[in-house]
Order: structure tokens, then C-alpha cells, then sequence
């Protein structure tokens, strides 16, 4: 197995409001990421909060999926409290943050998300989006209203419909799948799937090379591409590597 994560600014932005936490080995682990928005340190609390509450949370981890999917759930859900309370503290009227996670235990994947931050996997060469997106154009994509072209340069492509910290109930989506049939998982903010397509993603996860050189390869990528925006990403080698 190989764990690699990066986090970086962008070419645009002045400060980087993405967090990521990525913990474990064979038998058990955790990726998180999370970005966040809001002015005045807003984001940069919002998402620092939820990479806090799993990283203390980590060491009691359960490892059965039903316990796991809880597991998370409950997180969130105090995170979500935590950034209600800050925001109100701080008198702020737009605080919130993504947050997508993979825990990974006996052989099993326990995904969570909330927003549009995202969870792959590369199986058999072929990259696949596990989750969709909580945001206004995938609701009108859901919807039939959009077409996948018409997505990708809508006007508001970036407004998320669901978010933690934003609301005083937030609603997680969990799924359970066998960790097995992966090559690699990667977990990233929308810094870097808004910036890179599908296929080069692909074809970067696909290469002959550490793991490390393939995150920083993506990340490179997202910034050659504008790099409008934070770029963090997570990511796990559960297979060894080899030519696919």
C-alpha cells in the first residue's frame, strides 16, 4: 500500500483554505478532505475544524461498516455544530465546508461526502467518480434540465446545495463498497477536478510511478490549467503498483 497527499494554493488564490488529513496503512486508515468558504479566516476555520475533529476521533475508529458509516455521520454532525457556533461567535453570515472522506478496514471502503468535494477510484485502468456532487448544476443534471457540456460552463457551476456548517442539520452521504477492486482511491477538492478532465486524470493515475510523483503530477496539472483554485488531494495505492 502507499498513501500521498498534497495541498497547495493555486495560481489564484492569496490563501489556501483547503485542509486534508490522510492516516493508516494496510489494515486500516482514513483520508479527509475538505474545503472551505466564507471571508475573513471563515474557510480556513471551517475546513480546519472538520480535518480536527476526525484526526482526534482517529485513534477509536470502529472498523465494522455499519459502526463506521455511524462513525462518520457523527462526525460531521459535530463538526457542523462546531462551525454554527464559530460563525456565530464571529458574527459571519457565510461560513461552511466540504468534506469528503475514505475509511478503509477489512477490506472495505466507507465513503463519505458532503459538497462537491469528490472521491475516485482507478480500477482495471478505468477512472470512475464514486460520488455525486451536492451542487446546483448536478441537481438540474439529475433533473435532465442540463447536459453534461452545458454543466461544465454554466454560470453557477460552483454553488454547492449542501455544505457543513451552513445549516443546523446536515445530511451525509454514505456508501460501502470492497476496497479489493480498487487500484487507487483519491479523495480532492474541486481545485482539482474542476481544473483537470477525466481522462488526463485517468491517464496521470494510470502511470508507472510512485505515488507521490502521480499526486504531484495532478496537482501540476491543475495549475498549468489556470489553477484557480485550492488544490488538495488525498490519495491510496491498495494494489501494488504495476503497468495497467
Amino acid at each position: 500500500m502507499e498513501l500521498a497527499y498534497l495541498t497547495t494554493t493555486g495560481k489564484v488564490r492569496s490563501k489556501n483554505e483547503d485542509t486534508v488529513l490522510l492516516v493508516g496503512d494496510a489494515k486500516q486508515g482514513l483520508a479527509v478532505v475538505a474545503d472551505g468558504m466564507g471571508g475573513h479566516a471563515a474557510g480556513e476555520t471551517a475546513s480546519a475544524i472538520v480535518r480536527q475533529i476526525f484526526a482526534e476521533a482517529y485513534t477509536e475508529m470502529p472498523n465494522r461498516p455499519m459502526e463506521l458509516s455511524s462513525w462518520i455521520e457523527q462526525l460531521v454532525k459535530e463538526a457542523n455544530t462546531q462551525i454554527l457556533r464559530f460563525s456565530k461567535i464571529e458574527n459571519l453570515s457565510i461560513v461552511g465546508t466540504t468534506m469528503a472522506c475514505v475509511c478503509w478496514s477489512d477490506n472495505l471502503l466507507v465513503i463519505g461526502h458532503v459538497g462537491d468535494s469528490r472521491v475516485y477510484a482507478l480500477e482495471e485502468g478505468q477512472l470512475k467518480q464514486l460520488t455525486d456532487d451536492h451542487s446546483y448544476v448536478n441537481m438540474l443534471k439529475q433533473l435532465g434540465e442540463l447536459s453534461e457540456a452545458e454543466l461544465e460552463n454554466h454560470p453557477r457551476r460552483n454553488v454547492i446545495t449542501r455544505s457543513v456548517g451552513s445549516n443546523e442539520s446536515v445530511d451525509v452521504d454514505i456508501q460501502v463498497r470492497d476496497a479489493p477492486d480498487y487500484d487507487i482511491v483519491l479523495v480532492c477538492s474541486d481545485g482539482l477536478s474542476d481544473e483537470v478532465p477525466h481522462d488526463v486524470m485517468q491517464r496521470l493515475l494510470k502511470a508507472d510511478e510512485s505515488l507521490e510523483t502521480i499526486v504531484e503530477r495532478l496537482a501540476s496539472e491543475a495549475n498549468e490549467r489556470g489553477g484557480a483554485d485550492n488544490i488538495t488531494i488525498a490519495a491510496i495505492r491498495f494494489k501494488e503498483r504495476e503497468r495497467i
